[in-house]
C-alpha cells in the first residue's frame, strides 16, 4: 500500500491523541479506512500523500476525479480524522488538515460530474 493509506491507517493503533477515537480503533473503523483507501489507484495515493502529507508535488486532475468521485468527501475527511491517531503527526496536523481541506475544494471544482447511473 501507498504512504496516505499506510499512514492513514495501518499506523492508527499507535495511541489516541484525540478524545474523538478510542485509543486503539475499532476493526470495523479500520476496515472501514481500508476500503475507502482502496477506491484510490496506488498512482493516485501517491499524489494525495505527497500533497497532503508532506506538503510536496501536485495532484493530478484525473485523481482529482478519483478523490471527488470514488473516494467522496466523508472516506476523504474520515482519512483525515485517523492521521491524529498517529504520534509522528501531531506537529504537522493542523498544516496536513489544511491541505487536506485545500485539495478537496480544488478538486471539487476541477473533478468531472459522475456519469449518470442506468
Amino acid at each position: 500500500m501507498m504512504v496516505f493509506l499506510v499512514a492513514c491507517s495501518g499506523l492508527l493503533v499507535s495511541s489516541g491523541l484525540s478524545s474523538e477515537y478510542p485509543p486503539k480503533p475499532s476493526a470495523d473503523w479500520i476496515r472501514h479506512l481500508e476500503e475507502c483507501g482502496s477506491r484510490l489507484t496506488p498512482k493516485c495515493r501517491e499524489e494525495l500523500s505527497g500533497f497532503i502529507v508532506f506538503g510536496k508535488g501536485i495532484v493530478t486532475e484525473e485523481c482529482c476525479d478519483q478523490l471527488v468521485n470514488r473516494l467522496r468527501q466523508r472516506c476523504h475527511f474520515d482519512l483525515m480524522k485517523s492521521l491524529v491517531l498517529n504520534p509522528d503527526f501531531k506537529s504537522t496536523i493542523s498544516e496536513i488538515f489544511e491541505r487536506g481541506e485545500q485539495i478537496w475544494e480544488k478538486c471539487a471544482v476541477v473533478a468531472k460530474s459522475p456519469s449518470p447511473s442506468s
